[in-house]
């Protein structure tokens, strides 16, 4: 009895795995062409194939777009000739994603024997490795297996066929259209051809999200986001209930849309104040959906009906005058400042009207910018309470430099920040050198101030306490729109802003928070503005919003 451990994401099939497999499944071991000496019986043959499908706990993103349901499917097709014409056995285990370490191979050889229940434990003895990543064959190697190097050509060193990953790419730059590419028919594996035909949503799924511009591979917007950071500080129970607060007045019945659901924990009190509406949430990070995912499993939206879409919010998800209430909850300002600013914003506001049905209502809570945001003013900050020295440290990990900026004082913070906001932003080239804060230090009267924006300020005051994601919130704009900037714009778009200053739980207005205020910005850095000799203390000017606004119709109680 031999093993033939088959490692990979197995995201497809190729024609060069299938005939490899017919030509080491028909031989003893010892005529296979074998990296390393096999430990057991040369005489025996293969008869059993294990698909090791890595990272079968993710899904929804460029690296791993397809579940583990879907790519059992298409192995069990793959195999079936094998199992009927040679007598062989396949089984399909699912390995839980790991990051890339020198320890990998070893991980997959512990969870296969866990999955078992120990009743079986693969060995150089027992076992063989088919396998063509670099790494990956070493790392088997080492522990004393003999492998199979499939694709890859251990004497010229480099790959002799492609591989799976070379043909979602082969298809993606294809626009989908993969039924007429001579190269990827010929490629791939009959049996994947047959079961994209037979399941037409995996290629779908898969050209979705390798032509979304805004993901990464990992399918995240950011590449240092913390996500567990992100979604505590988001659901922070204080916190979410005053946001529900914010909004839950002005929810209309019916078909309600979180738009921007991160990892839905808004979507659980919706769902217990509106159990008889439906609720959609919208999600574009593989890790957020993944999460309101397990939300949904453990049973917390109740009995309400509650679907998820890992979606583009820049896309027509919707049909037109088919939502009732559509809910942006720190949406608008990552579509500004992931997308083309005004132009992406402008145009999502417009997707938002068009989709809301007669009197239907948009709520956005998000961030605002100041009234005056162009105004010079002088900006006080603390230099006594943290560290002024090596201000611009290189840090090796995100851990490093959250202790980091954690000991900075405010005022030599503010100097860090200077340099670091959209500093990848303009690195990637999405954004110009016009976007770097410009500042001027002055002393009056022994005090130091730094001269700015009363903008680029609000964005410092605004930021300075992310510490554990900041590179990632970096990559973001707060203050683009004031209030009266933001009521302009969605009129010219077509809404009616509901303002009511005798019922304001039901009205549109901005507000500063006091918690902030009084925890993050009082004893950090004081605001003024100079008149004539004079420096008069400019109050903290509102740092959030709600907006309500109504397509044809006024907001009725």
């Amino acid at each position: 009895m031999a093993y033939l451990l088959f490692p990979g994401r197995h995201l497809l099939t190729t024609a060069f795995q299938s005939d490899y497999l017919w030509s080491i499944l028909r031989l003893p071991i010892n005529k296979l062409e074998l990296l390393g000496e096999y430990k057991g019986d040369g005489e025996d043959k293969i008869d059993t194939i294990i698909f090791a499908v890595t990272s079968a706990n993710q899904e929804n993103s460029r690296y791993n777009p397809i579940p583990f349901h879907m790519r059992s499917i298409e192995l069990d097709r793959f195999s079936e000739d094998y199992r009927n014409a040679l007598g062989v056995k396949t089984e399909i285990v699912a390995i839980p994603h790991f990051h890339p370490n020198e320890h990998f191979g070893e991980y997959i050889l512990k969870e296969y024997s866990e999955k078992t229940e120990n009743q079986t434990v693969l060995t150089p003895k027992n076992t063989i490795v088919l396998c063509s990543t670099l790494a990956l064959i070493q790392q088997y190697q080492k522990l004393g297996f003999a492998v199979l190097t499939s694709e890859y050509d251990v004497k010229e060193e480099k790959l002799k066929s492609k591989t799976p990953i070379d043909y979602l790419r082969l298809f993606a730059s294809s626009e989908g259209e993969w039924e007429m590419n001579a190269e990827f028919t010929t490629g791939v594996s009959k049996a994947t051809q047959k079961f994209w035909k037979d399941f037409p949503s995996v290629p779908t799924k898969i050209l979705r999200l390798w032509k979304d511009p805004l993901l990464t591979e990992e399918g995240s917007l950011t590449k240092t986001r913390n996500y567990s950071t992100y979604a505590q500080g988001m659901g922070h129970t204080a916190l979410l209930d005053a946001k529900y607060k914010d909004i839950n007045q002005s929810v209309k019945t019916g078909k309600i849309v979180d738009e921007g659901c991160a990892d839905g924990a808004l979507m659980t009190l919706l769902a217990k104040d509106f159990s008889d509406s439906d609720i959609i949430g919208i999600e574009i990070t593989s890790e957020f959906t993944a999460r309101c995912l397990e939300r949904q499993r453990a049973g917390e939206f109740g009995g309400t009906f509650v679907h998820f879409h890992q979606r583009n919010l820049m896309d027509k998800i919707f049909e037109d005058n088919s939502i009732d209430t559509t809910i942006c909850n720190s949406t608008t300002h990552e579509i500004w400042s992931y997308g083309d600013r005004e132009e992406s914003l402008f145009k999502y506001l417009k997707l938002k009207f068009d989709q809301l049905s007669k009197n239907g209502r948009l709520i956005i809570r998000d961030v605002v910018g100041p009234e005056d945001k162009e105004k010079i003013v002088y900006l006080e900050l603390n230099d006594r309470d943290g560290s002024n020295d090596n201000i611009f440290k290189i840090c090796s990990n995100q851990d490093e430099l959250r202790d980091h900026l954690s000991g900075l004082s405010t005022s030599a913070r503010f100097i860090r920040f200077t340099e670091d906001y959209l500093k990848d932003m303009r690195e990637g080239e999405r954004r110009g050198d016009e976007t770097k804060i410009k500042f001027e230090k002055t002393i009056i009267d022994n005090k130091n101030y730094f001269v700015l924006r009363l903008k680029d300020a609000m964005e410092f005051l605004t930021k300075k306490d992310y510490v554990d994601n900041w590179q990632s919130e970096l990559n973001e704009e707060f203050a683009f729109w004031s209030f009266s900037e933001w009521k302009d714009i969605l009129r010219k778009i077509g809404f009616h802003i509901i303002e009511n200053p005798n019922e304001l739980e039901r009205s549109s207005r901005a507000f500063g928070i006091s918690w902030i205020v009084d925890n993050r910005l009082k004893g950090k850095g004081t605001i003024y503005t100079k008149d004539g000799n004079s420096l008069n203390v400019l109050p903290y000017p509102p740092t959030n919003m709600v907006i309500i606004a109504t397509k044809e119709g006024t907001f009725d109680n």
